[in-house]
């Protein structure tokens, strides 16, 4: 399980880093340039410093990772996994030039899959409640849909705001959603209804949809926002019945 796991994380990476990658050469010989303004200055910086980062981090702090492709009885530093799984999605979460969204969310059914494989073994082991495991893990992969990807939006009178709330936004809630990964990934997802990043979610997403409401409604991020919410309320009514 743990090499069937590792090779969804690396179709994940590499699925995301080349589209990332092409988005960065296909905007350069357009002739538009990645610095033309302010807005794409910041987010292709942010997507070069994201991608560089994560490829440190995958070559020079998951070497168990890279043997447990070919080794299954080698399990992988699984925490710095999650980091590094976190360091690339915060370039997924700017949307530059080029962006081919389809392929992302290839990428991140990838991330899924091998999130779901390690629910599935971690519930095998017979020492976490399964309906625990499973519920948090389904809240988890909604809070991560309701992570905003930074837009541009220029035609809002309070852009510069506009932009620098979702960006804080989409920034902080990946390293929320990297939290609970790594409990995930170190067996320890039995319950993800942390307050931290939920109250993150809950008013910044909010801030973020108020902002840009009389121009455009974002309706992917409004109904997984609602989702997260509903399914992070009823575990916080469930989860403690099931203790008893």
């Amino acid at each position: 399980m743990n090499t069937a796991i590792s090779w969804m994380v690396l179709a994940y990476y590499a699925v995301l880093f080349t589209e990332r990658v092409q988005s960065l050469i296909r905007s350069l010989l357009s002739g538009q340039g990645l610095f033309r303004d302010g807005f794409h200055a910041s987010v292709n910086v942010a997507v070069i410093l994201s991608l560089v980062v994560a490829v440190m981090l995958l070559c020079g702090w998951n070497r168990d990772f890279w043997r447990s492709l070919f080794q299954p009885s080698v399990t992988p530093d699984y925490a710095m996994l999650a980091i590094t799984v976190g360091a690339i999605l915060v370039s997924g979460m700017m949307h530059t030039d080029f962006t081919i969204a389809p392929v992302q969310f290839v990428s991140y059914g990838f991330l899924i899959l091998g999130m779901i494989l390690r629910t599935v073994q971690v519930a095998g082991s017979g020492h976490a409640h399964v309906f625990m495991l499973v519920f948090s893990l389904i809240y988890l992969t909604l809070f991560s849909m309701a992570i905003p990807v930074v837009y541009e939006e220029f035609s809002l009178g309070h852009h510069v705001l506009f932009h620098v709330v979702e960006s804080v936004t989409a920034l902080l809630l990946v390293g929320g959603f990297t939290w609970m990964l790594r409990m995930v990934f170190l067996g320890q997802g039995e319950n993800l209804l942390l307050w931290i990043p939920f109250l993150i979610m809950l008013v910044l997403d909010v801030a973020v949809l108020a902002l840009r409401w009389t121009k455009t409604v974002n309706t992917f991020v409004l109904i997984f926002y609602g989702l997260s919410v509903l399914t992070f309320i009823a575990g916080k009514i469930i989860f403690p019945l099931l203790r008893k």
